[in-house]
């Protein structure tokens, strides 16, 4: 694989990414190539923060005041970065959901998704330069899916409805930060958003629609444009499709796009293993 420390899998939610991303792990482990799998959820993710509060001093302050006989559970789950401090508000919730209730449904709104733009930046940021230098003093390769792309351009584009160019700046941010890794990019998309989408909600809750429907057109881009129901989503997701792909194109990385609209899986996994140069 020349050497390559980093494998990445991006795409629209459905397109794959997290089977495909099972599939290259597997297919390294065959080929006897020490890696580690890390997909969207892990609250272990080192490139990535999955149910993460974010407070500045003061906030973590009132919010221990708030809370005196839960100080030693907030400190057990505090990491400090930089001037904030962390609160891994998943594991708390894993330990016990209805002791610690209150507490959670507070750390909720302070969760890295859901701060400021630009604390969001400063912290992904830090965590990619935390995550290179963590993976060039191991050994192997780590396989990723979403947080390099997906999860960026759902807060900046459809969050914050940022510019083309202003997104593009931020991940080529990130790109020169991986560059070390040789890393690899697999981006697969579809002609017809609508067709992923409507497989993928047949799959899963209506509380995730629901949220899928308010996040992308009552906020940023879908509701500047005044998208509403899953047509809005529909829209916003083409554009933001349309986005990833110029912005894939300016990238440097080793990167392979794949319109998997027929879902010719067979096809598609050779062509992504010729391009990792792994054998099946």
């Amino acid at each position: 694989m020349n050497h390559t420390r980093l494998i990445l899998v991006e795409g629209i939610p459905g397109s794959g990414k997290t089977s495909t991303a099972r599939y290259i792990k597997d297919q390294l482990d065959k080929n006897g190539i020490f890696n580690t799998l890390f997909l969207e959820g892990d609250l272990n993710h080192p490139a990535d923060y999955e149910f993460v509060a974010c407070l500045d001093l003061d906030e973590y302050e009132d919010l221990k005041d708030r809370y005196p006989e839960l100080i030693h559970v907030i400190d057990q789950y505090t990491q400090v970065v930089k001037q904030y401090k962390l609160i891994y508000y998943g594991k708390l919730q894993q330990l016990s959901i209805e002791t610690h209730k209150n507490l959670i449904d507070e750390l909720v709104r302070f969760d890295v998704y859901n701060v400021s733009l630009d604390r969001y930046q400063e912290l992904i940021v830090e965590r990619w330069l935390n995550f290179v230098r963590q993976v060039q003093q191991s050994h192997g390769t780590v396989i990723l899916e979403c947080c390099f792309l997906q999860n960026p351009l759902t807060l900046m584009f459809g969050r914050f409805n940022q510019s083309k160019l202003t997104i593009t700046d931020f991940i080529k941010r990130l790109e020169q930060i991986i560059l070390p890794l040789n890393p690899k990019l697999i981006y697969f998309y579809q002609d017809d958003i609508r067709l992923t989408i409507d497989r993928v909600t047949n799959e899963r809750s209506n509380e995730w629609l629901r949220h899928l429907i308010w996040y992308f057109t009552e906020q940023g881009y879908g509701k500047e444009n005044g998208y509403h129901g899953l047509d809005g989503v529909c829209k916003v997701l083409k554009e933001r499709k349309e986005y990833e792909l110029d912005i894939i194109n300016q990238l440097k990385i080793d990167k392979l796009t794949i319109n998997n609209t027929e879902s010719n899986w067979k096809a598609v996994l050779l062509e992504i293993s010729d391009f990792l140069k792994v054998s099946q």
